[in-house]
């Protein structure tokens, strides 16, 4: 005879899967707990901006835990102190680990495909560790050369024989470029059609405003055709003493530096990770600056390098809001937009 259903009273379950149930939630609980949450990394396109900073202090023999989402990323750790730190990073069997040191670095890499890692930092030290942690996504490690030439480009036009200062934000740009990512100075030339008399005050007046010192190459003859040629080979020699760096180029449309430059890109595939080209005539050719950045500033310029990572977002607005302080009229929703527009 079957049961009587309506007679016999519902028994709420407390076997195994119940218990397994509320084990996964205290569980789950506690790794939202034990994990801060990094985000994605899509340089400043996403949650935060690149590099994420995080400031950590642990005992001896204590960890904390960062998730992030990315292909790849780099972490570092700074300190004031000398305590011995690692880092690791795991997802699932993909387990990395840096050299156990005060300033430990780990490049996290696989195949391309996006994953969520898990980052640990530990103090395998008998002190507290008080330290920074740093991580942003792998970029270009060689220091990026700099190619400019100077009037029109980081120089105005002399008012009543005086050079005036430097174009708005330019000097911020160019320091920025030449020393980020551990660099040192020396990878700054200029190359100008102006005789070696004519740039006998050019060291004074750049160290007067902050714009990096640098070699100079000059020229022969202010004539376009000559100058262009004279550039092309100061700049190849240029190229071939340092063969494994890339460079950033830096002209003007006034006279043949857009020219100039298509020769280098020719002749150097490769060699050259962005050409900017300051419009200081009413109108250009396009096909002048074909495959070139033309940009009314330098401002401009520091949005467009943040979109090919080669500056991070923080770095681009610095020099943004140092061309707005020396003079540039550009407002805090212009440089917004602009950084959108590089994302």
């Amino acid at each position: 005879m079957l049961p009587n259903l309506a007679m016999t009273p519902m028994r709420h379950s407390s076997g195994p899967c119940s218990i397994l149930f509320a084990v996964c939630l205290a569980s789950c609980a506690m790794y939202a707990q034990g994990i801060d949450d990094l985000g994605t990394l899509d340089d400043g396109k996403g949650d935060t901006a690149l590099p994420r900073t995080v400031d950590v202090e642990l005992e001896p023999n204590e960890s904390r835990r960062f998730r992030i989402k990315a292909p790849a990323f780099v972490a570092n750790l700074t300190q004031t102190g000398d305590v011995e730190a690692e880092l690791t990073a795991k997802h699932f069997d993909i387990e990395l680990a840096s050299d156990v040191s005060r300033a430990p670095r780990l490049d996290v890499s696989a195949d391309g495909t996006v994953r969520n890692w898990t980052l640990t930092v530990f103090n395998r030290g008998s002190a507290t560790l008080e330290a920074t942690l740093v991580v942003d996504l792998p970029r270009e490690t060689t220091e990026l050369g700099i190619v400019s030439d100077i009037d029109k480009t980081v120089a105005p036009p002399e008012v009543n024989g005086e050079l005036p200062p430097p174009y708005p934000g330019v000097a911020s740009l160019y320091r920025t470029l030449e020393l980020r990512v551990g660099g040192v100075a020396g990878d700054l030339n200029y190359v100008t059609a102006r005789t070696p008399e004519g740039v006998l005050e050019i060291p004074a007046w750049m160290a007067m405003h902050d714009v990096p010192a640098g070699t100079i190459d000059t020229g022969i003859s202010g004539v376009p055709f000559v100058a262009q040629k004279e550039k092309v080979a100061d700049i190849t020699r240029i190229f071939e003493a340092r063969p494994d760096q890339r460079f950033v180029l830096f002209g003007d449309t006034s006279h043949r530096d857009p020219e100039a430059y298509r020769e280098v890109l020719d002749k150097f595939p490769g060699r050259v990770s962005a050409v900017f080209i300051h419009k200081v005539n009413v109108t250009v050719n396009p096909t002048r600056v074909d495959g070139m950045h033309l940009i009314n500033n330098y401002a401009e310029a520091a949005a467009t390098l943040f979109g090919h990572k080669l500056l991070t977002e923080d770095e681009a607005r610095a020099v943004m809001e140092d061309a707005q302080t020396d003079g540039l009229a550009i407002s805090a929703a212009e440089i917004e937009d602009l950084i959108d527009a590089a994302r």
